[in-house]
């Protein structure tokens, strides 16, 4: 079965992703422009009015602070919404305390300082969490 996407941008992911090993690769996310739709084994997040929102999205995804979030309750293939409890929301919008139009190391950067990350828990996820191109 279909899902219809409505006139908004949303990013989609794959439901089954990797091993559940802390740290993996996602599978390719994907930006789905408006009236592109997505069967059920796709997850879709957000409902963004520009691209640009859709993109920091994105690299939120991307980061790998989102990634190590998630890992603490992906510990199988299965990518479902409930295994992105513990990976905070975020404002995409140009109002965003993050700046999202930099590079995904960067954005890492400004999302430990935001959660006032210890060094020991950023040299973790640093060496633990592989990075997204």
């Amino acid at each position: 079965m279909f899902q219809i996407v409505s006139t908004t941008i949303k990013v989609f992911i794959p439901q089954t992703n990797g091993s559940g090993t802390f740290g993996e690769v996602l599978s390719t996310p994907l930006i789905g422009k408006p009236l592109i739709g997505a069967t059920e084994t796709f997850l879709s997040i957000g409902n963004f009015l520009s691209e640009d929102e859709a993109t920091a999205c994105l690299n939120y995804i991307k980061s790998k602070f989102a990634r190590a979030m998630l890992g603490i309750l992906k510990t199988t293939q299965a990518n479902t919404r409930s295994k992105w409890e513990y990976v905070p929301l975020q404002d995409f919008t140009p109002n965003s305390d993050i700046d999202w139009t930099k590079s995904i190391p960067e954005i890492d950067q400004q999302l430990y300082k935001k959660y006032n990350l210890s060094e020991e828990e950023i040299n973790f996820i640093e060496t633990k969490v592989q990075a997204m191109d």
